[in-house]
């Protein structure tokens, strides 16, 4: 009798102890999933960093403080004449040169003229 409750024990406390290392085991290898995905993130945000960096130091650069100022505030350098054109002297530029449009010719005529003519 005594040798059956002591057998119950060794079980059940092996048991335990199974179960309580197979769930360490377990959170290990979540942890080490957890562990590259947060790796990747960084790795992503490093280099989203790096392009923020650069172009920072692009829009900090005299060139594009000049570029922008002249295309968006319509300044110009001393001596220098702005001229603006009104949009609707554009579109009557533009639409009176729409008036010859292209005439799509058949592959076999397009090599036909390519040779023979």
């Amino acid at each position: 009798m005594i040798k059956k409750v002591i057998i119950v024990v060794v079980i059940l406390v092996s048991s335990v102890v199974a179960y309580n290392l197979v769930s360490q085991i377990i959170n290990a290898s979540k942890s080490g999933e957890r562990l590259s995905e947060a790796a990747e993130v960084v790795y992503n945000l490093e280099a989203e960093n790096k392009q923020l960096k650069k172009k920072l130091e692009e829009i900090q650069s005299p060139q594009f403080i000049e570029e922008e100022a002249r295309n968006k505030l319509n300044l110009g350098k001393a001596g220098e004449t702005i001229v603006i054109i009104p949009d609707e002297k554009i579109k009557q530029v533009l639409g009176s040169s729409n008036s010859a449009q292209i005439i799509r010719l058949p592959n076999y005529l397009g090599w036909f003229r390519v040779f023979f003519k």
